[in-house]
């Protein structure tokens, strides 16, 4: 009995419980939906008056110009690769459904631009023209001085149609029937006679009244990365007028005082039911997505078990000038790396195009929770994120 009574007291004291251990609760059930956007009016000043003219004739050409200033001849073309066909929209085999209509009111005022429909093989392609503001120069309001052209093409067939697009342009810069090309990932260079391929087609092309890096006199800008929603061109060529190998490719040679130019987007599986999303801008300054400026996409990811860490990841596209983000968190949740407020790294950017902002949280306790982040160019993106636990059998 003695040493009965001394073997327990051991046990005891080893912390060694007679009761039976509790089985693990089960993991959480993580839901995680899209909370509609929310839009503020933006804080970036906007000049009220657009200083771009544009001009359209039938089958999708439009002309650009800037203060009245000229920035190319005649008519930016439009040119369509479908099923091996090469097509000026508004010819045969296919039709035009609309022509240079006004664009869809937005509410009660009605939203200045065009859109016309081309329609082929029951693949419908539409082109909408519109003048929007550029991105911030040297801190001085926003100027409403490029056009901003997009081509959504809808699949709405049974099959797959392989669709590209082309447009061409003759240059002319204020001046200069010869005007020449820069580019931001070739610094130091005046482009001249050259094809630009793959990577090292630019986020934007830039026309240089004079080919002196120095002194170029009016430079146009034509914007060509607009974020993952938008195709990157497969090739730009920089060249001269009539340099045409066929009547899709342009050879690449130089301009000799009569420059011109072509950029594509080679035909590519269009899936049945499905899109594919094709936009330039053209005109004084640089054109931010159409989708605004500093867009924001956010991710969360990591562990949603209470008292573990998650994070929040938001990708910003094309980030306007002096933009921050703020995380919002409810009650149930806990920020543990990163400032509330952070700013935007500018010209720092993932392969896609985004710059990122991230912040590691701890979730508190199971329920529904909202997840926000707000911008300061007045949107805010959230994510609702349901965090449950099974009842145990």
């Amino acid at each position: 009995m003695a040493a009965a009574t001394v073997l327990l007291a051991l046990l005891v004291a080893a912390g060694v419980s007679q009761e039976p251990a509790k089985a693990p609760l089960p993991p959480v059930r993580v839901s995680i939906q899209d909370e509609k956007p929310v839009v503020v009016e933006p804080v970036l000043p906007v000049a009220g008056v657009p200083i771009v003219q544009y001009q359209t004739q039938p089958n999708m050409m439009v002309n650009v110009r800037v203060n009245n200033q000229t920035l190319h001849l005649g008519f930016i073309q439009t040119m369509f690769h479908v099923d091996g066909q090469v097509i000026y929209p508004g010819n045969p085999p296919g039709r035009m459904v609309l022509q240079n209509a006004p664009l869809p009111r937005k509410g009660d005022k009605q939203k200045p631009g065009f859109m016309s429909i081309y329609e082929i093989n029951n693949v419908r392609i539409t082109q909408t023209i519109q003048p929007v503001p550029t991105k911030p120069r040297q801190g001085k309001q926003r100027l409403i001085d490029t056009v901003l052209v997009n081509y959504l093409v809808e699949n709405n067939d049974n099959r797959p149609h392989k669709v590209g697009v082309r447009i061409f342009m003759d240059v002319f810069i204020v001046n200069n029937d010869g005007a020449l090309f820069a580019a931001p990932n070739h610094p130091g260079q005046v482009l001249d006679g050259v094809e630009l391929k793959g990577k090292k087609v630019p986020d934007y092309l830039q026309f240089l009244q004079q080919p002196n890096l120095k002194n170029p006199g009016f430079v146009a800008h034509m914007t060509l990365n607009f974020g993952r929603a938008y195709d990157m061109p497969d090739r730009a060529v920089l060249t001269r007028l009539g340099a045409f190998r066929d009547q899709w490719n342009l050879q690449a040679i130089q301009a000799m005082g009569d420059s011109a130019m072509g950029v594509y987007w080679e035909p590519k599986d269009v899936k049945a039911k499905s899109k594919r999303q094709i936009a330039y801008a053209y005109g004084a300054g640089v054109a931010s997505s159409p989708e605004g400026d500093g867009h924001v996409n956010l991710v969360l990811g990591g562990s949603f078990e209470p008292g573990k860490l998650f994070s929040v990841a938001a990708y910003v596209q094309a980030p306007a000038q002096g933009q921050s983000l703020t995380l919002e968190l409810p009650a149930g949740m806990e920020r543990v790396e990163g400032r509330q407020i952070q700013p935007v790294p500018m010209g720092v950017a993932e392969e896609e195009g985004n710059a990122m902002v991230l912040w590691k949280c701890r979730v508190l306790r199971t329920g529904q929770h909202i997840v926000r982040v707000r911008s300061s160019t007045g949107v805010t993106q959230a994510k609702i994120v349901t965090i449950t636990r099974p009842v145990s059998p």
